[in-house]
């Protein structure tokens, strides 16, 4: 071969490996160029998903600022939810006002159980020691958290009904006689705050009382401006859509009697008027000091009831005198005591701060709900 075909089949080889060689070049290239561009596409939708939940969180502020505007203390009331637990999705449930009340009502139950905490840290603290009335102080503390956690959980279920409902009655579409008919969640809140004022009275005015006093003031007080701006909010919701309302519809409304042409509270249900109005009512136990009946003490049979039940539950008490004290749990709903007389059948007890009882806890018959559930006390 001379030496110009061999110079022609190098130049020949040298082209094809260079061709070769760009190709490689270009497959080596193409999964990068590919995750380049998944990575672009990814950012583009990254910042316009970001750029919505921007947009959506301005809305959940603005809603927020706009409702606590009208609370107490409209600082914690921001705070309490952009800066609570989870506040990403927080924000994300805000839709209007309402969302805002619930928000305040979980913030508030919160700090309710950072209160029990506090309590149950003192407790436990070995260096401490406690007198009798301390110990009961503390007691109570705890039991009026617990109503007040339970009362809050109440107004929280009742915040969407209440939204709708209102909105039934303003329009006539509910009586203006069948106000019991609309959700109440003024009452449970007002209820917590007298309990976190119970919590504090429980306390003598010694010093080493107001020493323990004021180690659990701070989340007494926590929970007291909650309530009182989830009060302030629903007055302000509430008288906006009286105002919208009569603006609308024209509605004129009036002061009403307590009770109906019947002579009965209109808040008693039909069920409970043909109940007290009967001329026998049978009994689900019956308590007798003597010993002829179920119990023999009222508290056993308090004890015994059901909890959280949807109907009557009848109690008799039979002539006699009991000396006890009565205490009815939050979830004894629905109780009814029926006694013979009521020179007959005496329940009576003696508790008081000279025995080292918080007046919490002095009640002779005491029942610990705020509900229409009432235990009603029928000695005929």
């Amino acid at each position: 071969m001379s030496q110009e075909e061999v110079s022609f089949t190098e130049i020949s080889d040298s082209g094809k490996q260079i061709s070769f060689s760009k190709k490689n070049k270009k497959l080596q290239l193409a999964p990068f160029a590919f995750l380049l561009l998944v990575a672009t596409i990814a950012s583009i939708l990254t910042q316009a998903n970001s750029e919505n939940n921007s947009n959506k969180n301005a809305a959940a502020y603005s809603i927020i600022k706009m409702s606590c505007s009208s609370a107490r203390y409209p600082e914690l009331c921001y705070s309490a939810i952009v800066n609570a637990p989870g506040a990403a999705a927080n924000l994300a449930s805000i839709k209007d006002g309402n969302d805002v009340i619930k928000g305040q009502l979980k913030a508030a139950t919160r700090a309710v159980k950072d209160s029990n905490d506090k309590i149950n840290e003192i407790q436990n603290d070995p260096q401490k020691r406690f007198t009798k009335p301390q110990v009961d102080a503390l007691s109570s503390s705890k039991d009026n958290n617990d109503y007040s956690g339970d009362a809050l959980n109440k107004a929280h279920a009742k915040v969407d009904q209440a939204k709708a409902d209102l909105l039934k009655y303003y329009k006539n579409e509910i009586p203006l006689s069948d106000q019991q008919a609309v959700p109440d969640i003024n009452t449970p809140v007002s209820s917590c705050l007298s309990y976190q004022d119970t919590v504090m009275d429980g306390f003598s005015h010694s010093i080493a009382d107001k020493q323990l006093r004021d180690s659990i003031s701070d989340g007494v007080d926590n929970v007291k401006k909650l309530c009182s701006n989830i009060l302030a909010m629903i007055n302000k919701k509430t008288d906006e859509g009286i105002a919208k309302e009569l603006k609308s519809t024209k509605r004129n409304l009036k002061e009403e009697n307590d009770r109906n042409e019947s002579g009965w509270p209109k808040w008693l249900s039909v069920a409970d008027k043909r109940l007290l109005q009967s001329s026998s009512l049978t009994p689900d136990v019956v308590v007798a000091a003597d010993g002829s009946g179920n119990y023999s003490t009222v508290s056993a049979a308090v004890a015994a009831a059901p909890t959280r039940s949807s109907k009557r539950y009848i109690i008799r008490i039979k002539a006699g005198v009991y000396r006890e004290t009565v205490q009815v749990p939050i979830n004894k709903t629905n109780l009814m005591f029926l006694g013979d007389g009521r020179s007959t059948t005496i329940i009576t007890a003696s508790r008081s701060v000279v025995d080292g009882i918080t007046t919490f806890h002095s009640a002779t018959v005491g029942n610990f709900r705020f509900s229409l559930h009432f235990a009603y006390c029928s000695f005929f």
